[in-house]
């Protein structure tokens, strides 16, 4: 690491070629009819190994994260009721996902999974995380399909344990990080940055460090254009050891639960703009999913398979740049 917090030449010459993805099988919860589809996850690996963009060797399994980790964002009394299960019937509709056993035990994964990934991050300049992405959890609750909140989770075992000194979450999902905003507001180490639909879900927006609340139906143009401004500087002012990037897939315009104007090019540009910007800067960038929610599936699973394909393109193509 350069005295300026970027990676020097010599670390990003010994960058891994390949993309190394975190995944679990148990983010599958049965959760009953919903608009949210957990198997997407599946259908995303299967897909981007039948295409060969990936092979079986490309992927690590998800560990659970330590309650120990979680307890770095998570209340006690919280995690006290996820373990027991005993929620309020408030509580649960806040959610808006059925609590089981098996959905706390896939959280705890995926929070596992997005510290594997950051890590892998840091080893290779970017590593993706099938999954991930629970941007609505606060400390001491869950809400919006959200149990607990994954990428703060990463981020705080890294600053505990001194592997990143800051960081910065690029959080591109169509609904603003409510509990992401909440959970660092006082936190100067770690600089929150959302681009979301502004009359859209959550009704209460905690401030991110920067939100760009974008108006109804706003298209490729627009929104590549504000990212584009905007990102750079963010890199280049915060100066993150790493990034981590929520790239839903629910800005795209015919998404269930978002309302802007994005098409597959669009969002395919917006991972690139991403991917580009952080690699220029030696940015290392740790990818989640996040939402997606599209009227047919398989546009949902596609959009998060182009997010992963850009993912490689910039890892190989920079590893053959650097052989030559």
């Amino acid at each position: 690491m350069n005295r300026d917090g970027t990676q020097s030449d010599e670390c990003r010459n010994r960058m891994a070629s390949h993309l190394s993805v975190i995944w679990h099988p148990a983010y599958e919860v049965d959760i009953g009819p919903h608009v949210f589809p957990t198997q997407k996850y599946g259908l995303v690996r299967d897909r981007l190994l039948e295409d060969h963009t990936l092979t079986t060797a490309d992927f690590v399994t998800a560990e659970p994260a330590s309650d120990e980790q979680v307890g770095l964002v998570h209340s006690a009394e919280f995690i006290g009721k996820i373990k027991t299960g005993d929620f309020s019937l408030e509580e649960q509709m806040i959610l808006e996902v059925p609590f089981s056993t098996e959905l706390r035990e896939a959280m705890w994964l995926c929070a596992g999974g997005s510290i594997i990934t950051a890590r892998r991050a840091l080893e290779s300049g970017i590593a993706a995380h099938l999954g991930g992405g629970f941007h609505h959890a606060f400390p001491n609750h869950g809400e919006g399909f959200c149990l607990i909140n994954d990428v703060a989770i990463a981020i705080r075992a890294l600053l505990h344990d001194g592997s990143i000194n800051r960081a910065a979450v690029i959080d591109c999902d169509v609904h603003h990080g409510n509990g992401t905003a909440a959970i660092f507001a006082d936190e100067p180490a770690v600089f929150t940055f959302s681009m979301h639909q502004e009359h859209n879900y959550p009704p209460w927006k905690p401030p991110s460090d920067l939100d760009l609340g974008l108006a109804n139906g706003t298209g490729d143009e627009q929104y590549l254009k504000l990212l584009s401004r905007h990102l750079p500087e963010i890199i280049q002012r915060h100066r993150p050891d790493l990034v981590f990037f929520l790239a839903g897939a629910d800005p795209y315009r015919h998404d269930q639960l978002g309302g802007l104007g994005l098409t597959f090019e669009g969002l395919r540009m917006r991972d690139g703009l991403v991917f580009d910007t952080c690699w220029d800067a030696s940015v290392p960038v740790a990818l989640t999913l996040a939402g997606g929610y599209a009227i047919r599936q398989d546009d949902t699973v596609e959009i998060h398979c182009n997010t992963v394909r850009e993912a490689a393109r910039k890892l190989r193509g920079q590893h053959r740049l650097s052989d030559s």
